[in-house]
């Protein structure tokens, strides 16, 4: 058996990463309208109801995200990643973020992901007009902590 990622799993990580010209996330019923797939063939595959769609139904969808249909064959998270980001123009600092990430330990770049995701809740909160949320805890070596001071 092919252990690929859920299919559920899979849209949301592509309706994250590709957002309307506007930065907001796309509406089931704009990818619906652009596509021709039912609104209600998208809600059921991204809650998991469908979990095998036919094949043009997926080509539609990867046509407009821009994806390749490979994008579906994808058995890890990770793999979602790197077609997400294939080919994407980033900006200098992304890259040196990248660069500098790729050197740390697991646990490390771990906690760099959690200040990447706290940063991303805290522009969406201040966008809205709402009070940023705390800074998350991070795993640290108390030694490593006093050295820093």
């Amino acid at each position: 058996m092919d252990d690929y990622l859920p299919l559920s799993d899979q849209l949301k990580l592509l309706f994250d990463a590709r957002r309307h010209e506007t930065g907001r996330p796309y509406m089931l019923h704009e990818v619906s309208e652009a596509t021709g797939v039912s609104l209600a063939t998208i809600s059921h595959m991204r809650s998991g109801r469908i979990h095998n769609p036919q094949l043009s139904t997926l080509r539609e969808i990867a046509h407009f995200f821009h994806m390749p249909l490979r994008y579906f064959e994808t058995r890890t998270v990770e793999e979602c990643y790197a077609l997400l980001t294939d080919g994407v123009t980033r900006p200098a600092a992304v890259s040196e973020i990248a660069f500098r990430a790729s050197g740390l330990s697991p646990e490390a770049q771990r906690d760099i992901l959690t200040v990447i995701k706290w940063v991303q809740a805290a522009e969406q909160q201040r966008k809205a007009g709402l009070d940023v949320p705390p800074l998350p805890h991070l795993e640290s070596d108390d030694d490593e902590t006093e050295e820093l001071s």
